[in-house]
């Protein structure tokens, strides 16, 4: 894996990370929304009451699996590449879950979507890279057997 790609990238998930448990933190403390001005009207149409269930969500799946993801990265695992793909999917499941239920709110929602997309083309590079890594050091050209 390109090392200048691996950093980069975790640093970005480091921050991605932070802010969903940041977030996360805010909606489970305070499951009315107040403390990031919203309110629980904007859920009359989705499955929940209050922001409680919804910040535990987005603090597990979108922060503490960012910040996994980035000491992943950091440590150069052979599946980070996957991981940060997954966490791609993640974030366009978990917002296109928001515009199903609560429909287009504010700008956020369109950044977040290309950060997931965006999350998923660096994790597939990252991947790409590595097997075209392990075919060069590998002594196998051919991806069949003779």
């Amino acid at each position: 894996m390109s090392k200048a790609l691996r950093l980069v990238t975790a640093d970005f998930l480091l921050f991605i990370g932070a802010g969903a448990i940041l977030c996360g933190m805010m909606f489970i403390v305070s499951p009315d929304g107040s403390r990031l001005s919203m309110t629980v009207d904007l859920l009359k149409d989705s499955p929940f009451k209050d922001f409680f269930i919804p910040g535990i969500i987005l603090l597990a799946a979108n922060g503490v699996l960012s910040i996994i993801a980035a000491l992943l990265l950091f440590f150069n695992y052979r599946y980070a590449g996957v991981g940060v793909l997954l966490l791609g999917a993640v974030m366009l499941i978990w917002i296109g879950a928001q515009v199903y239920w609560i429909g287009w709110q504010s700008w956020l929602q369109m950044a977040f979507m290309g950060v997931g997309l965006i999350e998923m083309l660096i994790g597939f590079l990252l991947e790409a890279q590595y097997h075209n890594n392990w075919k060069s050091f590998s002594g196998r050209h051919d991806s069949h057997a003779h």
